[in-house]
């Protein structure tokens, strides 16, 4: 061979080198495409209005890269599951939304099982937003609406859900792991014993979840796999950054959230009802989770026909959670029960409201090693007849019970205390509360106990989370300036109101100087 043939054919292999990448690249698709179900075409270039697409089929047959928008025509209708391809990166998430004048585009899964309507798997870097989901069917079945997976990946990021509309989902009613699997939304790992797995940065914002079995929102880890929250196993493992908010969770036949596998993170300003419609199961519950923050959500008419049935439950395995400015009503039970883990601890539950919930209000469960409740309001009418608090006989626990008010004008209400026979361990330090209208029988110890009337504006009232005014206090209320100093106590009430952390406060959830 000449050395000039041997420089072509080594230049020429360069070339190769250099441009297959590009011809890769070209085929993933970065720019905005349009879908229209009834005047689109799959041979159309998707690249406009009027060149739109038509099909699932099209869009699921298409790998798409950083910055591509793929926009479905508002007011379609397609019949079937929509799984598009690729990932987006930091600064150019991929885009899902709608376009056009009209309703949600809507995606029916037409009964399809073992699958969400819309899904990804082991991609990030994705927001879709402004889409109608359903997935109804005559008989039960494995189907979820979202439905996030990853599988021996490594950390998936950025992964935003906003504005959605999800409804029937005819999923599984139960208790047990494949029941809770099915879900208007559902994050999961599937694996991770190649290479750890993750999620970062999950937004779950204004979002309307209705008639739902089993689940509203639920993350979870597939294996079932629920390692105490600490340690190389649970870093590897965690979700962080995780927002759930602003959402509409109603009709759903179990628990409106189950949060798993979560590091810090906020869930707030939720509403949420109708909840455990089919089987028990407390509204929003926590399970391996560390230092997760609960607040300003509004739950009522759980209608939970056995256990569970409050608003809030940190379950097993959910140490520093805290619980805060929220309002429960007329719930199955109340606002808090601590399905707990013995070794959990730094648990708070502060500054809430609980009105005409039935049942159990406070219910010490599980063993846990320490929590606190302070600064909570819990207003009885004489038409309830609760346990005020409970204790499990037979746990271990350890709370704080302080700058509450019970007010209670029903004389079928009780407390029910652990037996002293009883195997389990109770240390439980009450301060500073004030109990107001009928004491029922074993109201409990309180060397600074109030029982005078706090002078609530107008209690009872509340409708609504934006409508508590009734529970601030008159200049004159007794409970103004007669709580006790609590340290880390958030910096203010339900009212946005300060706390100082040197000056001693109200007792309840209101901290102003009175009206």
């Amino acid at each position: 061979m000449t050395t000039l043939k041997f420089r072509n054919i080594l230049m020429y292999s360069a070339l190769c080198l250099i441009f297959v990448p590009k011809i890769i690249l070209a085929n993933i698709v970065t720019s905005a495409v349009y879908v229209d179900s009834e005047y689109g075409n799959d041979n159309n270039s998707g690249i406009s209005e009027k060149e739109a697409w038509q099909s699932l089929e099209k869009v699921n047959s298409i790998t798409f890269g950083p910055g591509a928008k793929i926009m479905f025509k508002s007011g379609g209708i397609w019949l079937g599951t929509l799984y598009p391809k690729g990932s987006g990166d930091h600064n150019h998430p991929i885009v899902i939304d709608k376009y056009g004048k009209g309703s949600k585009p809507l995606i029916d899964g037409n009964g399809i099982e073992g699958k969400g309507v819309v899904s990804l798997y082991n991609q990030e870097y994705w927001e879709i937003n402004n889409l109608e989901i359903t997935n109804n069917s005559d008989i039960p079945g494995d189907r979820r609406g979202v439905e996030i997976k990853a599988e021996d990946y490594g950390t998936i990021n950025h992964i935003y859900l906003r504005n959605l509309h999800i409804h029937h989902i005819k999923g599984i009613i139960g208790n047990g792991h494949k029941e809770k699997r099915t879900a208007g939304i559902y994050i999961t790992t599937v694996s991770d014993k190649i290479k750890a797995t993750r999620y970062n940065d999950i937004l779950i914002e204004g979002c309307h979840i209705h008639h739902v079995e089993n689940q509203g929102i639920a993350t979870s880890h597939e294996s079932g796999v629920f390692d105490y929250p600490e340690g190389e196993k649970w870093e590897r493992r965690k979700l962080t950054d995780l927002n759930i908010r602003d959402n509409i969770i109603h009709h759903i036949s179990k628990n409106a959230m189950i949060i798993r596998m979560a590091e810090g993170g906020v869930v707030e300003r939720n509403l949420c009802y109708e909840t455990a419609t089919g089987i028990t199961g407390n509204t929003i519950f926590s399970r391996t989770v560390r230092g997760t923050v609960f607040q300003y959500n509004e739950g009522f008419l759980n209608r939970s026909p056995d256990a569970d049935g409050s608003l809030y439950d940190p379950d097993i395995n959910s140490p520093e959670t805290i619980w805060q400015y929220s309002y429960s009503h007329d719930n199955a039970h109340g606002l808090v029960w601590f399905c707990t883990h013995k070794r959990d601890k730094g648990i708070i539950v502060r500054y809430n409201l609980s009105q005409n919930d039935r049942g159990i209000l406070v219910y010490f469960n599980y063993a846990f090693t320490e929590a606190s409740l302070y600064n909570n309001v819990f207003y009885i009418e004489d038409h309830v007849s609760p346990i005020i608090i409970r204790e499990r006989s037979n746990t271990d626990h350890t709370y704080k019970f302080h700058n509450n008010i019970i007010y209670n004008k029903s004389k079928n209400a009780m407390y029910r205390f652990a037996s002293p026979e009883g195997k389990g361990i109770q240390n439980r330090a009450y301060s500073n509360n004030l109990f107001f209208g009928i004491h029922p029988k074993d109201e409990p110890y309180d060397p600074n106990k109030l029982i005078s009337d706090p002078l609530f504006v107008n209690p009872g009232t509340a409708v609504g989370l934006s409508t508590l005014n009734g529970y601030k206090l008159k200049k004159r209320s007794p409970a103004i300036k007669s709580g006790t100093l609590i340290s880390n106590n958030g910096g203010k009430d339900l009212y946005g109101n300060k706390v100082d952390s040197k000056e001693k406060p109200n007792i309840g959830i209101y901290n102003g100087d009175g009206l």
